[in-house]
């Protein structure tokens, strides 16, 4: 009998979430719950984060904490979806060494996602400007204290198949870029399902929409860069940060053209335009890039009716947010519950992994 569609996803506790986050998948999140009611699972997923920093879990907790809670201001219902810490589910352990027996060495070595987040940490740790530069650090590391090369991280893509597998996911919310994550958890599926019998229904991704959200200095928005909109900004934080947001430097007056959208005058194009289409109805932005184009209104006008547009969609949030915070030990209460229904669904497909490979 085919089974019901269950869609899974998780994200990396890093603290609180910024604007790009919200975007690029937490919205998305919100809307799939009413679509696939008690059919979602949406993990902190904490293992994972271990697999590159390892050597500092001091806030390990806090950071899941602090997630948990934009979730909930976000949106996400624990009455429509399950919410809960991967940690508290050892089964994800062990089908990811189950799964780990069936999958080619080569199938991890040239994951080239693995070579360029290593290269990625590599220049963050060493503040280096190359990626050339930073897999010479990299691979020079001998005796350092913190390793990139290790078994856990070459692993991930074991235990990012595990966590969707686990509870028979069937829809995986990606964006174009991350489809060959998820092929290599669909390949991992087969070789399982052809060594030990059809146990795995191949998980599909689910193409969402992720659009661009600049930082605020025209590269991709990250907190490891420092360009940053935390989606708990307060409102002088709020404001300090869009009217220095990067917008067009071949503007020296008002009057000159602008060049809102990426281009060789300005290759990023302008942060606040970008933001704008987030934020702003379509007539508005069609309007401004019409005027902008045109040097009818000047970035320190524009930066100000950006804010406008931002700053109630952030004061609700912060409503919300404060409203869960305040109640001691309701997240710690939900994250527990999501565990206990998640573990439920867990064991029962370890009990068929048991014994499609004849381990009891």
């Amino acid at each position: 009998m085919k089974r019901a569609d269950v869609v899974f996803s998780g994200m990396r506790p890093t603290g609180r979430l910024h604007i790009g986050n919200y975007w690029g998948a937490l919205k998305n999140w919100v809307g799939l719950q009413d679509q696939f009611v008690g059919r979602c699972f949406f993990s902190v997923v904490d293992w994972h984060m271990l697999t590159t920093g390892y050597n500092d879990t001091s806030k390990l907790v806090e950071h899941g904490r602090e997630m948990a809670l934009d979730w909930l201001a976000a949106g996400l219902d624990p009455a429509k979806c399950v919410i809960f810490k991967q940690s508290d589910v050892p089964e994800h352990a062990e089908l990811a060494l189950m799964l780990s027996m069936v999958t080619p060495l080569s199938s991890v070595e040239n994951n080239p996602t693995w070579k360029e987040q290593l290269q990625e940490l590599a220049r963050t740790k060493a503040g280096l400007a190359t990626a050339g530069e930073a897999t010479k650090y990299e691979e020079n590391k001998s005796g350092a204290n913190y390793e990139l090369r290790t078994y856990g991280f070459l692993g991930y893509p074991v235990l990012q198949a595990a966590d969707i597998l686990l509870y028979h996911g069937t829809k995986v919310p990606v964006g174009q870029d991350q489809l060959p994550h998820l092929e290599l958890s669909r390949e991992i599926a087969r070789k399982f399902n052809n060594a030990f019998g059809e146990t795995f229904a191949e998980p599909q991704p689910l193409l969402t929409p992720t659009p661009k959200v600049p930082g605020l200095d025209g590269r991709k928005m990250s907190k490891s860069y420092g360009n940053a909109v935390d989606i708990y900004e307060s409102a002088d934080g709020l404001k300090a940060k869009i009217m220095g947001a990067y917008t067009d430097p071949t503007r020296k007056k008002a009057t000159d053209p602008g060049h809102p959208e990426p281009c060789p005058e300005n290759p990023p194009g302008c942060s606040v335009f970008a933001l704008h289409k987030l934020y702003a109805d379509e007539a508005f932005v069609t309007k401004r890039k019409a005027e902008c184009m045109a040097g009818q209104l000047g970035c320190v006008a524009c930066k100000k009716d950006l804010l406008g547009f931002m700053e109630p969609a952030f004061a609700d949030f912060r409503k919300r947010r404060e409203s869960f915070a305040a109640k001691p030990g309701h997240v710690e209460e939900i994250l527990a519950e999501g565990g206990r229904r998640a573990r439920a669904a867990a064991q029962q497909t370890m009990d068929d992994v048991r014994r499609a490979m004849r381990l009891r």
